[in-house]
């Protein structure tokens, strides 16, 4: 039987007594329920089931004896390291044992003579640590933790700061402190603006947030030699980068537009390429293609001012046409709401 073996461990009775104390109902209860389920799974010798429910367990009510449970079912796994670092927690927990620390403590101690342990200071106190990206028990607000020998990604993360990732390599039975601080994330300068009323002036903020992903455009194509034509339509924006236009073509000959564009940045000034299809009805259906690079001007979240050199090729184009490939500039704006 299991209990049989948490004894050659001295910390069978964990198993035994791992019921949360009655304090509140609820989560303490679904948590006590688990546990019952996580000693038949252990009994039953599905160790990695009984940890699975150990571990739910824990998340619904953080009581130490838990810990005891789940360090017992890794250490069966023969997963060392993670069992000390449930360990540890046993150990640091204020609900844990007294006279259960010493016997827990010289079983950590002999798992550390095998294993690397990081003593890790964070800066804020409540950041979160994750190693080389493994389980919530590699998540921790610092302390010891023990990892196999070797190198290790440790990440650090708090809310308004900037996460920090470092690398660092541990050897059998090493120690290495470590102390790392958190960049805040920048907090954006509001703009003020001024705005008269009676009597003086009075200083705003306006609020500029992200423009929307929709908006009506109204763009110039100019053909030097034959006119010029006004695109009137909708554009919409896929994803950060990539862009939608469909328009009405309006002039000497009447058609329509879909194309595409890519934005190389995303800010104030967005120099784009894009390419598209127009369809023009003269004598017939004629159809083309147009490829042309750019820059939009976005002046506000509400508007923006584009301008572009192209090249449009008209596969068909109508009998007595001089040419087929023409240099065609553009420029509009587009508003958004």
């Amino acid at each position: 039987m299991i209990r049989k073996a948490l004894a050659v461990l001295a910390i069978g009775s964990a198993i035994a007594s791992a019921q949360p104390a009655p304090d509140t109902q609820g989560d303490k209860t679904d948590a006590q329920s688990l546990m019952q389920s996580g000693v038949k799974l252990l009994d039953a010798k599905d160790y990695l089931g009984a940890l699975a429910v150990f571990k739910t367990a824990y998340e619904r009510f953080q009581g130490a004896k838990i810990l005891l449970n789940i360090g017992t079912t890794l250490k069966l796994l023969k997963r060392d390291a993670d069992a000390a670092n449930a360990y540890q927690r046993y150990i640091d927990a204020k609900d844990s044992d007294p006279k259960r620390r010493a016997d827990i403590q010289k079983l950590v101690d002999k798992i550390d003579l095998t294993f690397g342990r990081y003593d890790i200071t964070p800066t804020p106190s409540d950041a979160t640590i994750t190693i080389d990206d493994d389980d919530w028990l590699h998540t921790v607000y610092g302390g010891r933790w023990r990892v196999l020998p070797g190198r290790h990604q440790i990440s650090v993360k708090a809310d308004g700061y900037e996460t920090k990732t470092k690398s660092v390599t541990v050897a059998a039975g090493e120690q290495i402190a470590l102390e790392i601080q958190l960049v805040p994330i920048p907090k954006p300068v509001a703009k003020i603006i001024t705005v008269p009323v009676d009597g003086g002036i009075v200083a705003v903020t306006p609020d500029e947030g992200p423009r929307s992903r929709f908006g009506a455009l109204v763009v110039g194509h100019f053909d030097i030699p034959h006119g010029g034509a006004a695109l009137v339509g909708l554009t919409a924006d896929l994803v950060p980068h990539v862009e939608a236009r469909a328009a009405a073509i309006l002039g000497p000959k009447i058609g329509a537009y879909a194309g595409l564009s890519y934005a190389f940045l995303t800010r104030a000034y967005r120099p784009y390429v894009t390419a598209g299809v127009p369809l023009f009805f003269s004598s017939g259906a004629r159809y083309g293609i147009r490829a042309a690079g750019g820059l939009e001007w976005v002046v506000s979240r509400h508007l923006a001012l584009i301008l572009e050199a192209g090249v449009e090729h008209e596969f068909n184009p109508e009998m007595g046409a001089t040419k087929a490939t023409l240099f065609v500039p553009a420029a509009g704006v587009v508003g958004r709401l």
